[in-house]
């Protein structure tokens, strides 16, 4: 029995934190009250103590994850910029260009598809989207701002989608310009 015994306490963030990095080494496929126990240096009774299930634990990076995106959007609007260029800049915090938000996009698409079958977890997908489509609709005018931003906002969860799931199909040159041209059109 060597080593360093395990600590009793661990705050949720540290627990959040070590499934993001979980994620974003291993995969979804891997998370898991274990491996997340694991990677924070706990027990896994450790992690129930704080996350009684796996998907309160997925909530939990979820919200830091919509947490994260809205602090960015907040940057982006606290620099004045257009109506246009703020879309541009909302619309392109949506795609993995780097490890934060491939690591965040990663957490959302698993929190998405077990949303699905969970009224508690469809009710916060369903928030945050029509928080985001409300903000891209702000920086638009038009007959129906309202459906040019949920056509907006689809086309860059889509690209999003494929680019973690086909990488070498769509990389970000091509995600930004495929963006670029569907911003022209509105």
């Amino acid at each position: 029995m060597g080593g360093m015994p395990r600590p009793t306490v661990v705050s949720p963030d540290e627990l959040v934190d070590a499934l993001m990095r979980v994620v974003a080494g291993r995969g979804l496929d891997v998370v898991s009250m274990r491996t997340v126990a694991a990677e924070a240096g706990v027990s896994t009774g450790a992690v129930q103590n704080r996350f009684a299930t796996k998907d309160a634990l997925l909530r939990a990076a979820y919200e830091r994850v919509i947490d994260q995106f809205a602090e960015r959007v907040a940057h982006h609007a606290a620099l004045g910029l257009s109506p246009r260029a703020f879309r541009r800049a909302l619309l392109l915090e949506l795609l993995p260009l780097d490890a934060q938000r491939e690591a965040e996009l990663r957490v959302a698409m698993a929190f998405t598809a077990r949303s699905m079958h969970s009224p508690p977890l469809t009710s916060l997908y369903t928030h945050g989207y029509e928080r985001l489509v409300a903000a891209v609709e702000t920086t638009l005018e038009g007959d129906d701002p309202q459906r040019d931003a949920r056509a907006a906002v689809a086309v860059a969860d889509g690209l999003a989608w494929h680019m973690l799931c086909a990488p070498a199909a769509i990389g970000p040159s091509q995600a930004v310009a495929a963006l670029d041209a569907h911003l022209a059109m509105l």
